[in-house]
């Protein structure tokens, strides 16, 4: 851990999130001691952390009863206050039962709730006139152009194209925008707010599941005008609803050039992991004193370019005791992990001067775990990577 604890930080925190790892790395930038449940486990979330635990994806999320349990006995609710990220979208009930229980340094549930609920969520954006992508809560007569969309749903794992089938319960329309997403991360108090940094955001574009968010690079191609737009409009959303903490917008760009907001994430996201090196007691740090001070300063270094983007596992692989992970991974399954074809097996991070530079980097290091896992295939069975 870093030598010293600023002031006023809790000396431990309770981090639930599907993945916890950025989290935990920027509490112990700070010196804070962590517990983390997610899905994992992973060894470089383990070794930031003071215990971390998997929990098993259901399907649906974390198993509420399981989750609850384990917060329980691992974690005092007097001495241990909960930060959520990733993972609760979906799970609106289980976020209100964990707030029964400890303090929540973040966004309350009842806020949450306005932003996952589509209906809500939209009014609020007319209410500060934001513009959006049209959206329908009963079928287009042209599905083309359309996307069905969940409001309790997460880095577009239930975004899919539009169909004549029924809609579930917190599903709508929306029409389809061309071209990249982006996102703004921000710090607010409730009043005022703070932008971090713009940020590209990655899908895999592929498979059943093509909008799902796959990664993100620190930088965008905005205009200045744009993004003092942007800004404008996270300051009235900050106002109008009082927003606390590390949070992120997601948004489009149109044929016209105008910013038009997809989604808020009312908690802190994996972009953080994008600036937190340069902050000098990380990020969460920030998101703690934001939350439960209002501080809105925070001591950050202008960021190089830095990327980071998911690898896919090709094929089942069994990750061996003496693998030999190279410094530009993260999320790194523990050994005695069995990883399914096309499910997250690592995070490929590049860093540099330039989007050109990143971008050609994160490529060829992709290539090059493709060509290992190719050449132990050859030479192992099972499939055994080695870097």
């Amino acid at each position: 851990m870093p030598p010293h604890h600023p002031i006023g930080l809790p000396e431990q925190v309770l981090l639930v999130s599907s993945s916890a790892r950025w989290l935990a790395q920027s509490a112990r930038r700070a010196g804070i001691g962590a517990v983390t449940l997610d899905h994992y486990a992973d060894a470089d979330t383990a070794a930031a952390a003071t215990l971390a635990i998997a929990l098993p994806d259901t399907g649906q999320g974390f198993d509420p009863d399981l989750l609850l349990d384990t917060c329980q006995r691992v974690a005092p609710p007097a001495t241990c206050p909960l930060i959520y990220g990733s993972g609760l979208d979906s799970q609106p009930a289980l976020l209100r039962r964990l707030a029964r229980q400890r303090e929540v340094i973040g966004n309350p549930p009842a806020l949450q709730r306005i932003f996952r609920n589509p209906r809500r969520f939209f009014a609020v954006l007319d209410a500060c006139a934001i513009p959006y992508p049209e959206v329908r809560f009963t079928p287009p007569e042209n599905p083309t152009d359309w996307l069905i969309k969940s409001g309790c749903s997460e880095g577009g794992k239930r975004v899919r194209f539009c169909a004549h089938d029924s809609l579930s319960a917190g599903d709508y329309w929306q029409r389809r925008v061309e071209g990249p997403a982006r996102s703004v991360l921000f710090l607010a108090n409730g009043r005022q707010s703070r932008t971090i940094g713009f940020n590209t955001l990655w899908t895999l574009g592929m498979g059943q599941q093509p909008f799902l968010f796959a990664g993100a690079l620190n930088r965008t191609d905005l205009d200045p005008a744009a993004q003092r737009q942007l800004e404008r409009h996270v300051a009235e959303l900050v106002q109008y609803t009082g927003l606390k903490g590390l949070n992120s917008l997601d948004f489009m760009v149109d044929d016209r050039g105008t910013p038009r907001v997809i989604e808020v994430n009312t908690r802190p996201s994996a972009t953080m992991a994008l600036y937190d090196a340069d902050a000098r007691d990380g990020l969460l740090a920030a998101h703690i004193e934001a939350c439960r001070h209002g501080r809105l300063e925070v001591d950050l270094k202008p960021s190089p370019v830095r990327a980071s983007r998911v690898w896919l596992a090709p094929a089942l692989i069994a990750v061996a005791p003496d693998t030999p992970w190279p410094a530009w991974t993260a999320d790194r399954p523990p050994a005695g992990s069995v990883v399914s074809p096309q499910h997250p097996f690592c995070s490929v991070l590049a860093e540099g001067q330039s989007v050109a530079e990143v971008t050609a980097c994160i490529e060829h290091r992709n290539a090059a775990l493709q060509h290992q896992f190719n050449r132990d295939r050859r030479d192992r069975s099972p499939t055994r990577l080695s870097h």
